[in-house]
């Protein structure tokens, strides 16, 4: 009784160590690679959110994002162009707009302000859903796509 009660025991504890090993030997990193044909037939894109948004489009460049767009208005129509670019600090990415033009005339510093508070948000919800859970490390951005290193727990 008391060898067998000792062979319980020990094997309870080592299928609970086994358990707590499990996570450790899942972490490791993985990449998460963004076309931009990807970025660009996304639902979000291709039907923009405010039906006055037009001719919306994303350029990937190299370490930075050029997003295109036309809104149109009762009374006018504007051709804008945003430049973005991103920063990866504790495991989050943070999208700033370097530049940002309507109708080719450069937008004030208080206006590129309030666009990069509403950019942020939005970028980061669709990186989220396309990446998955775990921490960024890493964001390369080329001509053809975004790849994400993730770190994963």
């Amino acid at each position: 009784m008391k060898l067998a009660r000792k062979m319980i025991v020990t094997l309870v504890l080592v299928g609970i160590l086994a358990l707590l090993a499990v996570p450790a030997l899942a972490a490791g990193s993985r990449t998460k690679t963004i076309t931009e044909d990807t970025i660009n037939s996304s639902y979000r894109v291709s039907n923009p959110y405010r039906s006055r948004v037009s001719n919306l489009s994303v350029d990937l460049q190299p370490d930075q994002v050029v997003v295109s767009s036309t809104h149109n208005f009762r009374n006018a129509s504007y051709d804008v162009v945003t430049t973005l670019t991103p920063t990866v600090s504790n495991g989050r990415v943070t999208w700033t707009v370097l530049s940002a033009t309507s109708n080719g005339e450069a937008v004030s510093a208080d206006l590129l302000a309030q666009i990069n508070a509403s950019i942020t948000s939005s970028w980061r919800n669709f990186i989220k859903n396309q990446a998955g859970s775990g921490r960024i490390t890493s964001i390369v951005i080329t001509d053809t796509d975004i790849t994400y290193t993730i770190e994963t727990r």
